[in-house]
């Protein structure tokens, strides 16, 4: 028999866009910009100059104070960018990852980057000071205040960022067609099947940083090997690494997609295999594969040579018996498996909101779908009942960024708040994720067939 469940609830976001609102009304250089929709909040920024030696000093005359700042807030990953222009060019960091109010309102009020600007590109003028008539010093947030709160001079500001964004698009697109000139096919990897038998290999690859710091491991038991011929294999690039466990016959197709993706200095950002392929999303829109994976995926993969970065995967998920799951960035996506799960992602391509992950289980009608807003559905007779509890457990909360599962009942669980959870693996993997909680954090895992696994962690 099998069996569903569903629950939704409203988009979760890393920082709290009403809190976020609430810190920026205190800071008197800082003025939203408003329509930029539901997951980004736009701030001008206007900061004070600093001297050569970069101590800040009140002035009493506006001309010193025009150095503006525009702040996005991306609230859903707590990505904080900012943009300036210095000298005619454009400047933009990010800083990843900030969940802090405090870290926030530290950026708004000292925006990261170039410190100076083109005045000449500005175009600010300072006729209609009146400050210079009044003989008593004003601070700088005072003068700040009165800059912003001239709906000319906003307006002046916001032309000025627009401008900047528009150049750094300009910028990224001529470096685009330069290197399609260049001939530097580095999207697609693909190999021929190889059936010799390898040792151990050692590779270094990227991946995107993620830290989670709190672990956990539902019912310790452990679950014997197969006896089927594999190998195991660790790799690591700037603190970040893989340790997985294939048969020989793959390892070494899987060590060549990562040395050459190492080669290309690119991240990797997705990983998917079932024992038998592997898939490696890697960089803007590169794709690395072994030969065995599911048909339908190969042939669609190959014909991504040329294709533009709207039609690449952007999430790839591989299960037993040829069934697979991948979404691409302009929308779309692609799969085989169970009729329930047709039914499923049709709603949500329908919707233009595709699913945050998609995982196949051990028999082919079981499946696990998490949406784009966390909740999450579920359907099938393979899926394992410590699965269920810990659902249950949690109260069927929809808070899930991603779940795995195994061709032998294995599942690898993440929340939103960074918690992890998993079941059913192997007494030798169970070891290795032992050693690995010791020094450093967890990122994912997936699973195979004949106990293969593929593991992302980060040491301390």
């Amino acid at each position: 028999m099998s069996t569903m469940k569903s629950q939704h609830r409203p988009p979760s976001f890393k920082l709290n866009p009403a809190a976020v609102r609430e810190r920026a009304k205190g800071i008197p250089s800082c003025q939203e910009i408003p329509g930029q929709g539901e997951f980004v909040i736009s701030f001008l920024v206007m900061m004070p100059r600093n001297d050569v030696n970069g101590n800040h000093h009140d002035v009493s005359q506006q001309q010193q104070v025009s150095t503006p700042a525009r702040v996005n807030v991306f609230v859903d990953s707590g990505t904080i960018g900012t943009c300036r222009v210095m000298n005619g060019t454009v400047r933009q960091s990010f800083r990843k990852n900030v969940n802090s109010l405090d870290v926030l309102e530290r950026l708004l009020r000292h925006p990261e980057g170039p410190m100076e600007i083109n005045e000449s590109l500005i175009g600010l003028t300072d006729d209609d000071d009146e400050e210079e008539n009044h003989p008593e010093r004003r601070t700088t947030d005072d003068m700040i205040a009165q800059r912003l709160s001239s709906p000319t001079t906003i307006q002046k500001e916001l032309e000025l960022a627009d401008v900047g964004l528009a150049i750094l698009q300009g910028e990224r697109e001529k470096l685009e067609k330069h290197l399609r000139q260049l001939g530097q096919d580095d999207s697609t990897t693909t190999l021929s099947q190889s059936k010799s038998t390898t040792s151990p290999m050692s590779t270094r690859s990227g991946y995107g940083d993620s830290r989670h710091p709190q672990h956990e491991d539902t019912d310790g038991r452990g679950r014997d090997e197969s006896s089927v011929a594999s190998s195991t294999s660790e790799s690591s690039i700037h603190g970040c690494e893989f340790h997985f466990k294939l048969p020989v016959d793959v390892m070494k197709q899987v060590d060549q997609c990562l040395r050459d993706i190492a080669k290309m200095d690119k991240i990797v950002k997705n990983v998917a295999t079932n024992g038998r392929g592997t898939v490696f999303l890697y960089g803007n829109g590169g794709v690395a594969y072994t030969p065995s994976i599911p048909k339908a995926l190969y042939q669609k993969l190959r014909q991504l040579r040329s294709s533009s970065y709207a039609s690449r995967p952007s999430f790839v998920a591989l299960g037993t018996r040829d069934r697979y799951y991948v979404a691409f960035n302009d929308g779309t996506a692609d799969w085989k498996g169970p009729h329930a799960l047709d039914k499923i992602l049709k709603k949500c391509l329908a919707s233009d909101k595709l699913p945050r992950s998609v995982a196949f289980g051990s028999t082919y009608d079981t499946f696990f779908v998490v949406f784009h807003d966390g909740s999450w559905q579920y359907q099938g007779r393979g899926i394992p009942e410590t699965l269920e509890e810990k659902l249950a457990s949690r109260d069927d909360r929809a808070d899930l960024v991603s779940l795995n599962l195994g061709p032998s009942g294995e599942w690898f669980l993440k929340a939103e708040n960074g918690r992890m959870w998993w079941s059913g693996i192997t007494q030798d993997l169970d070891s290795v994720l032992s050693k690995i909680l010791k020094e450093g954090y967890l990122h994912s895992m997936d699973f195979g067939e004949n106990g293969s696994y593929f593991v992302t962690y980060e040491n301390e």
